[in-house]
């Protein structure tokens, strides 16, 4: 089949020789075929094809299919164009119920125009929006940038998040093989800047892979489940941060080597395990022991309440980089930085 040019290049997806318009069904006779056969094919023709296009409702939205793109990857995609949330909608109306939402950083896929509402897919999100909410063709392509959402995913077994782009600065937190973080800007140097939890640094381009991904809408469901676990999530936050709030009182109170009282002394498993148990959570006795308690988590994702596991000392994770623990004879219960040792492990037990 010969390219023909029209100004745009026409994206279509082709099967033994058909080009699919939605909605719309034309047909004719194979190239050589007797004329009386009765085994019709689709038309390859891009003249007709169009002429076809612009007797249909698509015509309206031609540049859909238009839009100049060696991967035709603007096919029938569209992005959100609203400010905080709209309906997906059972039904090309506003009285329909709804059945999921697409937000300002949503990606669609078009599937069919009904008047002023599409037809869209946006993960696992299905339904009709109005027209006026998405971008598409031309403007799909514009703005494409804006949608794409750059992540890296850890490859080293440990990685350093530094304060600038070189290993001579300031280590500021460790993320670990397999974790992913959000880019935040452009990389400087072969370093990319990321947010890890609440720490914003920069990691080597060396021992992450990098992938660009897009957001999309989210079904009712989708949104009920992630509601209930935000519920959870605050719940245990605020758990976590009464244990702290609780541990704290002690600060002061003595080191006793294996001693497992608030009042008259604790090391640092006995303090631990003597502050949960005001919270009813059955901790073991010994340091190693912990490590294996509740259920890990990565240090950047840590959140007050949590163990902070070393070789052979324990404590409660404040947040802000620090834990209060029984340290030692000297200093007794009292508040140290999180990176007074390699960390072994995180551990949630709320």
């Amino acid at each position: 089949m010969k390219n023909v040019c029209i100004k745009q290049k026409l994206i279509v997806t082709a099967l033994a020789g058909a080009i699919m318009i939605p909605g719309r069904a034309i047909t004719a006779k194979a190239a050589g075929e007797n004329e009386d056969s009765d085994s019709p094919l689709p038309i390859a023709g891009i003249e007709t094809v169009l002429t076809e296009c612009y007797k249909s409702d698509v015509k309206d939205n031609i540049n859909l299919y238009l839009v100049p793109t060696n991967e035709g990857e603007y096919l029938n995609r569209a992005f959100s164009n609203v400010s905080d949330f709209t309906y997906i909608r059972s039904a090309p109306d506003e009285y329909s119920d709804w059945t999921g939402k697409l937000y300002p950083d949503s990606t669609v896929t078009v599937l069919e125009y009904v008047g002023d509402w599409v037809k869209i897919q946006s993960g696992n999100a299905f339904g009709y929006v109005p027209e006026t909410a998405l971008y598409t063709g031309e403007q799909a392509q514009q703005r494409a940038k804006e949608f794409e959402k750059t992540k890296v995913t850890v490859t080293a077994g440990v990685l350093n998040v530094r304060s600038g782009q070189s290993t001579e600065t300031q280590i500021l937190t460790q993320v670990y093989a397999g974790e992913t973080y959000l880019v935040t800007g452009e990389a400087v140097y072969g370093w990319y800047p990321v947010m890890v939890g609440e720490t914003s640094g920069w990691v080597c381009g060396d021992y992450v892979d990098l992938k660009n991904e897009l957001a999309y809408g989210e079904s009712r469901e989708e949104e009920e489940r992630r509601l209930a676990e935000e519920a959870a999530a605050a719940a245990r936050a605020a758990a976590g941060q009464a244990v702290v709030d609780f541990a704290c009182q002690y600060i002061g109170y003595p080191y006793v080597w294996g001693g497992t009282s608030l009042t008259n002394g604790a090391d640092c498993s006995g303090f631990v395990q003597a502050v949960y148990r005001e919270f009813g959570i059955s901790l073991p006795r010994t340091t190693w022991a912990m490590e294996g308690s509740g259920y890990g988590v990565s240090y950047a994702d840590a959140k007050p309440g949590d163990l902070i596991v070393y070789s052979g000392h324990v404590g409660i994770y404040m947040g802000d980089g620090t834990i209060v623990n029984s340290r030692n004879a000297q200093t007794g219960i009292g508040i140290s930085n999180v990176d007074t040792s390699k960390i072994v492990a995180v551990r949630r037990v709320l």
